[in-house]
């Protein structure tokens, strides 16, 4: 899911030359000029070793090498503490190693430094859903979809959280949501038959049952394909 935008700091340089020039001070501007160029090679180092463990560390995320990502991703929030996406990352791959609990810090240091990202909501509220914080992961999904009313994966991690809570009308519109949003997404319509096989809606559900097992065989997910003809199979017996 990673799975997975630079707040860039700024140093600000005031601009001293007209006045100081205006008072015959030029000795004094030409002192500064040279600290603030400085300053700005300092600002360019910056960003560029910013970039460098930054762009590193999704390597890393990629590969599975999830230690050295947060070696990285570490490296570059010590460089630049500002910077969301880094937290992120980080939290993602904290995440996948077990570190729960250090990576729904990450995420919501990344909501706090720029709360328009709905992707940073949807990683936070599939973390809460692991950890059981149910109402606060659907809270979280609503403040992605605020953001994103097009967020196909955070309509389906909603459906599945309303599902697991025995809210099946809630359930079946998130689910119908993620299917309009992506016509070839299996899981959908498995979850969604699932959900009309609870409302009492049998031929609802033996349709998406099969529209399941169609796109699972095609996509190559086998055992989810089995799945889908195991639940055919009860809906006939």
């Amino acid at each position: 899911m990673p799975t997975i935008p630079l707040l860039q700091t700024q140093l600000v340089v005031t601009n001293i030359f007209n006045s100081i020039e205006s008072l015959g001070f030029t000795n004094i501007a030409a002192k500064v000029f040279p600290r603030e160029q400085a300053e700005s090679r300092q600002e360019a180092n910056l960003k560029v070793s910013t970039k460098k463990f930054y762009t590193q560390g999704l390597k890393n995320l990629e590969q599975q090498d999830l230690h050295g990502a947060i070696k990285n991703f570490t490296a570059t929030i010590n460089i630049n503490p500002q910077f969301a996406s880094a937290y992120n990352d980080r939290g993602v791959a904290r995440y996948k190693l077990g570190y729960k609990q250090s990576a729904l810090e990450d995420l919501t240091t990344a909501i706090e430094l720029n709360p328009y990202r709905a992707k940073y909501y949807s990683n936070r509220g599939f973390m809460l859903t692991g950890l059981k914080h149910y109402s606060a992961a659907i809270a979280d999904y609503n403040s992605a979809l605020l953001l994103n009313p097009n967020f196909t994966q955070a309509y389906f991690n909603r459906g599945a959280i309303r599902l697991q809570m025995q809210n099946s009308l809630a359930a079946l519109a998130d689910f119908e949501s993620a299917i309009r949003l992506d016509s070839a997404f299996a899981k959908a319509y498995f979850n969604r038959g699932v959900t009309r096989y609870k409302l009492r809606e049998i031929q609802g559900a033996f349709e998406d049952f099969q529209k399941a097992a169609g796109l699972f065989k095609q996509q190559g997910r086998m055992d989810s394909y089995q799945d889908a003809v195991s639940q055919i199979t009860k809906l006939w017996c």
